[in-house]
């Protein structure tokens, strides 16, 4: 197995993500503990169905993760729980930038992400590794510029001594 050159993980850990799920969690449970409390024909079955869905999507957000990893043999990444691992090898690369980019207006916002043109894959931030393969073109959020940065480079020359390209 190759040694891994880079390797990131990220999670929505924002204060603002986690104020707006947590406070509107509390306000549905209050409001469902106040029916079950005052009406007496409320059923809690029915009460239940809300909360239980809130606690899943809370329990969804916590578990995201994006991991990327560059190594000597390949690109790989994963979303968990999404998409469980992506894999491209060197070969199949034809460039890798670190670019700077706005998630809300160029993609929409965070997460997995659809502009029209390319996939996005981030957590939040304002940089990310462009991939382009002869087929595909996605984005890959980052926290670290400037370590991607020395592993493009490295990559660029590996690939070029490799392969001649």
């Amino acid at each position: 197995m190759a040694s891994p050159i880079y390797t990131e993980t990220q999670q929505f850990r924002q204060i603002w993500i986690w104020l707006i799920l947590l406070g509107v969690t509390a306000l549905v449970v209050g409001a469902m503990v106040n029916k079950l409390l005052n009406d007496p024909l409320a059923s809690p079955v029915e009460l239940l169905f809300p909360v239980v869905l809130l606690l899943f999507i809370n329990g969804l957000f916590f578990s995201m993760q994006l991991t990327t990893r560059i190594d000597s043999i390949a690109l790989s990444f994963r979303y968990f729980p999404f998409l469980i691992n992506r894999k491209y090898k060197w070969e199949e690369i034809e460039s890798l930038t670190v670019i700077t980019y706005n998630g809300l207006t160029e993609y929409g916002g965070w997460g997995i992400k659809w502009n029209g043109e390319c996939w996005s894959y981030t957590m939040g931030g304002k940089w990310g590794i462009l991939v382009q393969t002869s087929s595909k073109k996605f984005l890959l959020g980052t926290q670290n510029p400037e370590k991607v940065r020395e592993v493009i480079s490295y990559f660029l020359e590996t690939k070029t001594s490799l392969h001649g390209n």
